[in-house]
């Protein structure tokens, strides 16, 4: 299952043998794992969160050091990347439902997938207006000269986005920090965000199901059943990760960095 899984990632988009919409799924499936991968490393990121405003704006920082991959636009190769991804599920999966479920009911459940996934697809419009353009305050702070802070594994700290040493070049970044705080201070944004994993679980269950038994994957049939719920079992850990990040930001206060404190000042 994971050979298959990292091989069809390796072959998301590019090389692809055909660019025309035939309602083949092979363009959804990849899809859907590479977007899988990104949950999980989007996932694992967020957790900075909890280490302080330098180690999560330093993370987002990170993302920005690398904007001169993104030929010539404000963003990496990675979120270029990701958005070609998402258009290649978003339409190849409405093309499929319009081809195959459209003459279904409601109540048969054939529609599951096409309703989960528009609703997940508004949500992500919504969440990249608060977060991705959002306006933030700045925020002090010094980044590793190369990208990432790898002597911090030797002294056994995980600020692995910033530095504390004397003379370091410090930089203004977006505090996304603050700007997660001030957002899940509104219990209705917290319940919208809960919905929205509860959503996603819903959409990645239904998706795997299908995925398991696909001919790429090369997962023999009497394993089917475990690996779905292997599946399962990964999606709701990854769930719990979703849930923290809004009902901690609610229920805690700020903390504040080493160059810059709470509330920002430039």
């Amino acid at each position: 299952m994971v050979l298959g899984f990292m091989k069809e990632i390796l072959f998301t988009i590019v090389p692809q043998s055909n660019v025309t919409i035939t309602g083949d799924r092979v363009g959804l499936t990849r899809s859907a794992m590479f977007l899988f991968i990104f949950i999980i490393i989007h996932a694992v990121g967020n957790l900075h969160v909890f280490l302080g405003p330098d180690d999560f704006n330093g993370y987002g920082y990170f993302y920005v050091r690398l904007y001169w991959t993104g030929f010539g636009f404000q963003a990496n190769i990675v979120e270029e990347y990701i958005l070609l991804a998402a258009l290649l599920h978003v339409f190849v999966a409405l093309k499929r439902t319009w081809d195959i479920s459209m003459n279904y009911s409601v109540a048969s459940g054939k529609l599951n997938l096409a309703f989960s996934g528009v609703t997940l697809l508004t949500f992500m419009m919504i969440h990249l207006y608060q977060f991705r353009f959002g306006d933030t305050e700045p925020w002090k702070l010094c980044p590793p000269p190369y990208l990432l802070n790898l002597a911090t594994l030797l002294q056994l700290r995980l600020n692995l986005f910033w530095v504390d040493t004397p003379g370091c070049q410090a930089v203004y970044v977006r505090d996304i920090y603050r700007m997660e705080f001030e957002i899940f201070q509104s219990l209705g944004w917290v319940l919208f965000y809960l919905a929205a994993v509860i959503i996603f679980s819903t959409h990645m269950c239904l998706g795997w199901q299908k995925v398991v038994p696909a001919p790429a994957l090369e997962i023999p049939k009497k394993y089917h059943s475990r690996a779905i719920h292997m599946g399962y079992v990964f999606t709701f850990f990854i769930a719990l990760i979703y849930a923290s990040f809004p009902l901690y930001t609610h229920l805690f206060a700020m903390s504040s960095g080493s160059l810059s404190q709470e509330p920002a000042q430039p």
